[in-house]
């Protein structure tokens, strides 16, 4: 039983889920996301606090105010419970009391608040006297006696009397201070008076807030990046993991371009989505939090008006979210549909040039990329127009935001100027968290739809064995029998192999030869258990190869190809494919001096070496993917040689003279030859002069065993072993 997570029946999901069943990749890597979101909320706090700094310097550099007089009346309003008018020269309740000290001792909107007595405890004041010569009408000198009632308020201990124009005394019992006012009280005692210093102490406080801001926002944006990319890395190992654990039927349906697209371009488009979830869509959210609190602190009519219009934005959001997962879908299909042709087409050059066949591919490739521009192009369209469109919604919402807000400032007197362009600042924020979070929103429906591939891969079955224990299969000893065996392709008209029984002895050679679409291949890829069979048994020395483990059986078997597979690394690697070469500790070790001498008798009895060493740098060239270096009878001995290396008690050579040159065919032959005395071999191929080396020859047609003995036998007793030979079709590749 496997601990794979992703090893189990697949669920149906809902369409927007299949992202948030990849955000689950993230889990391994939560202590940096987890920092990433306090840094995150510093990030805000930061920005907060920085703009909160600035209203002082906005109310003295506007509205002619002090710091110490801004300080006084913020502390004032919220002992009293009350909102006073925007004036920095006077002290009068602007808004409706409500409960709290001031509804108690009889306050009401429009009272004025003009002299108080001095609490015994509170500092001396930081206001000069009254200058001479200054009118009592004047600005400062209004200032100056307006901050003074609202220091005595501020510092007053548990009551104080207060002087209401034509109403008289009125005592007021206040709450005890809270503690922030009472820092924010004597840090500003120490503030000087004097404007332009004021300011520049404000400033060295912002610069430090921006400093820790800037900190803080690296922290969050390479750690949440760290976070993504490593937990797409971890995806993208699964999907490769799984792509080579799953049947081989399920690999041929899905395709193998088809699979290249979803480790690359899907798992990059799902790393983009968490490095959006991660950053901007913690990020923004928090910073438009923030900004929303002040804004409802400074103004919480405005800030009202705003929320009402959050579900429309929320609607067109959505609306274009939907319109970018059908566009990514679309366009992710087109993409693994162009890798798709451009592989084959560069695999198959030779055929593509000797055909003429390049305006015929050229239209062919210009006819799927142009559905994939188009594609591109929708999405594009949807991305651009998106943009605007919220833009469009927030500059309306804005026009309406400063009709309301120029009411109160000159109507109502409830918000001063500096108060205005506060909240203002902070809803031109929460508009450019909203248009990124639009810009969130798409890129998620990006990582959605790549996250929907992905899990299809993941979610396919892997090979598994019948049985829960499967046992190891011991070395071949006696004999591989084949009992009544059927199989079907999926969707296939008629079976690949109808009732095939056949028994080979260990050390026989086995020839099987038939037309193509007679079975040939696909009877053996039951025996490495590529597929199971519908009916009937395979056995091993009596042993059901389906009880044992797919690993002790593949190890008992080497198999060369009609497709000389060559993989990227040296020509001694492939040889020695699936053997660790390197060992980066020990390079001279003896154990590995004495895998390159395998690789060498293995070359050798492939005929391979002399050709390997004309070669730059001999078993050390290092070969491309497709091993364009070396011609196709010389990769084709390389995949020989690799058959040799591993010394697997069963060889199967599936056309594995397909693609040797009439120079290389005979001493190809004199090696397949000593091979087939060697071991168990199963050979299929067109070439007589391979076919006659055999000890047994097997004759297939339409699923069946038609005829088996030597050629002498057939000629004489099969028809269709006849036609194969008087019509001379071997050669041709089969197609199973």
């Amino acid at each position: 039983m496997t601990n794979d997570m992703n090893d189990r029946p697949k669920v149906k999901l809902s369409k927007r889920s299949h992202f948030w069943r990849a955000c689950r990749y993230l889990w391994p890597y939560r202590a940096k996301v987890a920092i990433s979101v306090i840094a995150a909320v510093f990030v805000g706090l930061a920005l907060t606090g920085g703009l909160t700094t600035m209203l002082p310097v906005m109310q003295v550099l506007i509205n002619g105010d002090t710091m110490p007089g801004w300080m006084y009346r913020q502390t004032a309003q919220a002992r009293l419970k009350v909102k006073f008018v925007a004036d920095p020269g006077i002290v009068q309740i602007g808004q409706k009391v409500t409960d709290g000290p001031g509804k108690q001792a009889g306050l009401r909107l429009g009272d004025e608040i003009v002299d108080a007595s001095s609490p015994a405890h509170a500092p001396p004041s930081p206001f000069p006297a009254e200058p001479m010569g200054i009118s009592p009408s004047d600005t400062k000198a209004a200032s100056y006696r307006a901050g003074e009632v609202l220091r005595k308020i501020a510092w007053a201990d548990r009551g104080v009397q207060l002087n209401i124009r034509g109403r008289g005394n009125v005592a007021v019992a206040l709450p005890p201070l809270k503690w922030y006012f009472a820092l924010g009280l004597r840090v500003i005692q120490d503030v000087p008076l004097r404007p332009v210093t004021a300011v520049a102490v404000v400033f060295v406080l912002l610069a430090c807030l921006t400093l820790v801001g800037s900190v803080m926002r690296y922290f969050q944006e390479h750690l949440s990046d760290k976070a993504a990319i490593l937990a797409a890395n971890d995806i993208r190992r699964r999907v490769y993991d799984r792509v080579l654990r799953i049947p081989i039927s399920s690999l041929s349906r899905q395709g193998a371009s088809d699979a290249t697209s979803r480790l690359i371009t899907d798992v990059d488009n799902l790393q983009d989505g968490f490095k959006t979830v991660l950053g901007q869509s913690i990020q923004e959210p928090i910073k438009a939090l923030m900004m929303f609190g002040l804004a409802l602190y400074l103004s919480w009519q405005l800030t009202c008006f705003i929320v009402l219009l959050v579900p429309l934005m929320y609607i067109m959001m959505r609306k274009f979210g939907k319109k970018m997962r059908r566009a990514s879908r679309a366009a992710l299909r087109s993409s693994s549909t162009l890798l798709g042709q451009i592989d084959g087409t560069l695999v198959g050059i030779r055929v593509v040039k000797g055909f003429n066949a390049e305006k015929f591919e050229r239209r062919r490739y210009t006819k799927i990329l142009d559905k994939l521009v188009a594609e591109l192009v929708r999405m594009s369209r949807v991305d651009a127009i998106s943009s605007p469109v919220m833009e469009t919604i927030i500059m309306l919402v804005a026009g309406m935001v400063i009709l309301l807000a120029a009411y109160l400032v000159t109507e109502k007197h409830t918000l001063t100027q500096t108060s205005f362009f506060t909240v203002m600042f902070s809803l031109a924020v929460i508009a450019d968290s909203l248009r990124k979070a639009s810009k969130v929103n798409n890129a998620l429906q990006k990582a959605n739809a790549a996250a929907a591939r992905i899990f299809e891969t993941l979610d396919l079955p892997p090979e598994r064995d019948v049985t829960s224990a499967p046992r190891k299969l011991p070395p071949l000893r006696l004999r591989i029998e084949f009992q009544n065996i059927a199989f079907s392709y999926p969707n296939a008209n008629m079976p690949a192999l109808d009732g095939v029984s056949l028994v080979v002895p260990k050390g026989q050679s086995v020839a099987i030869v038939g037309r193509n679409g007679s079975g040939k291949t696909t009877l053996l890829a039951l025996l490495e258990r590529f597929y199971e069979p519908d009916g009937g048994r395979i056995l091993i020395d009596g042993m059901d190869i389906r009880t044992a483990s797919r690993t002790s059986l593949r190890e008992q078997i080497s198999l060369v190809t009609q497709d000389s597979h060559i993989f990227p690394g040296t020509i001694a690697e492939n040889i020695a494919y699936g053997e660790p070469l390197a060992d980066p500790e020990a390079p001279d070790s003896p154990a590995r001096r004495a895998l390159f001498e395998r690789v060498e008798e293995a070359a050798r009895r492939a005929f391979a070496h002399d050709f390997i060493m004309e070669k730059p740098g001999g078993y050390n060239m290092v070969l491309g993917g497709l091993g364009g270096q070396l011609s196709g009878g010389q990769k084709q001995r390389l995949c020989i040689a690799r058959a040799v290396f591993h010394q697997a008690p069963i060889l199967i050579l599936d056309e594995a003279t397909s693609q040797v040159d009439a120079e290389s065919e005979h001493l190809i032959h004199q090696a397949i030859e000593q091979l087939m005395h060697e071991r168990t071999t199963f050979v299929i191929a067109h070439r007589f002069s391979t076919i006659l080396s055999a000890d047994t020859i097997v004759v297939m047609e339409r699923g069946r065993i038609v005829g088996q003995g030597k050629h002498d036998e057939l000629l004489s007793s099969c028809k269709v072993y006849q036609q194969l030979y008087e019509r001379q079709l071997i050669g041709a590749p089969s197609g199973e």
